[in-house]
């Protein structure tokens, strides 16, 4: 007898096989899901606070660096400046003159060395018949001129401004040395007025390599100011125009304040070297040397420095 088994027969079902899927703990899992490292408030004040001493430590050492290749281009202006005079020695057998008229009313040393500087376009346009202040020379002086130009130097105000400088003279800062004395009246330093005979190598007795030929100048004198015209009151800041023969613009002296910083009502600064270089001014010899000479030398060996031929000896490091 046959013995019939049933088995019973059963169908998948997903639900009995599969582990159930439990809910995440929303907040607690997401936000662990979520989470990237990164700077707390606090860290990034803390990062914050350190750049900002190492940035205050680091700037003057930048300035410092950008001032130090300021006054070494500065020193290379006045190096220029000294060959070009011994060029125009070599070919006129004199040194320029500081004015070419009694009456202050012609032209400067630095426009007749122009060609020396690289600037004979420039001197092409100058009429020396004509003076610095002439409408004619109007597009020569109003030229900025690089190598006139010292890289440190601090301007109160534009310059030049149609309204307030005449003929619209660019600005120089250097001058030539007339020496230790007033420098309208007679001059015994390296380069002469239209009052002196004009001097050459010859008449340098000192040395070449011991007289001082030109120097620096600035024009941040801000209580210098406009007495007259359209801008009168107005700061002025100085009155070194390349063009201009004026001993308040390119005629210097060792006579009175060395590296003057204000005018403190007194108008013969005008004609002191000065510089925007902290602690002193950089000066050129007739041999084309230059030297920085710092603002707390002894009096009397820069007056031996500025005289041609007074028989000093002098030793400068």
């Amino acid at each position: 007898m046959a013995t019939c088994f049933l088995t019973e027969s059963r169908s998948p079902d997903r639900s009995y096989r599969q582990q159930p899927t439990l809910a995440p703990n929303s907040t607690r899992d997401t936000v662990r899901r979520r989470r990237r490292p990164g700077f707390t408030l606090v860290e990034l004040l803390v990062v914050i606070a350190i750049i900002g001493i190492l940035v205050s430590l680091l700037l003057p050492a930048v300035q410092a660096a950008r001032e130090s290749a300021r006054r070494m281009s500065c020193t290379n202006n006045l190096r220029q400046i000294g060959i070009a005079t011994q060029n125009y020695h070599d070919t006129y057998g004199f040194l320029p003159p500081a004015s070419t008229a009694t009456n202050l009313a012609g032209s400067s040393g630095f426009a007749a060395i122009l060609p020396f500087v690289e600037q004979s376009n420039t001197y092409s346009l100058y009429d020396f018949s004509r003076g610095n202040g002439d409408p004619v020379n109007r597009a020569a002086v109003s030229q900025r001129i690089p190598t006139y130009l010292c890289p440190s130097v601090v301007f109160a105000r534009q310059v030049p401004n149609p309204n307030c400088d005449a003929n619209n003279r660019a600005p120089g800062s250097y001058a030539f040395s007339t020496g230790s004395l007033d420098p309208w009246g007679a001059n015994n330093g390296a380069i002469a007025t239209a009052a002196t005979p004009q001097t050459n190598f010859a008449s340098i007795l000192d040395g070449t390599s011991n007289t001082l030929l030109a120097g620096e100048s600035h024009w941040n004198f801000q209580d210098y100011l406009f007495t007259s015209g359209p801008c009168a009151g107005q700061v002025r800041g100085g009155f070194t125009y390349w063009s201009s023969p004026y001993p308040l613009a390119t005629a210097f002296t060792t006579r009175g304040p060395f590296n003057p910083k204000r005018m403190a009502g007194d108008s013969t600064r005008l004609s002191n070297f000065r510089s925007n270089h902290p602690g002193g001014v950089n000066l050129v010899n007739v041999d084309g040397s230059v030297r920085f000479w710092a603002e707390t030398v002894n009096h009397l060996v820069l007056d031996a420095a500025a005289t041609r031929d007074a028989g000093e000896a002098i030793g400068i490091e």
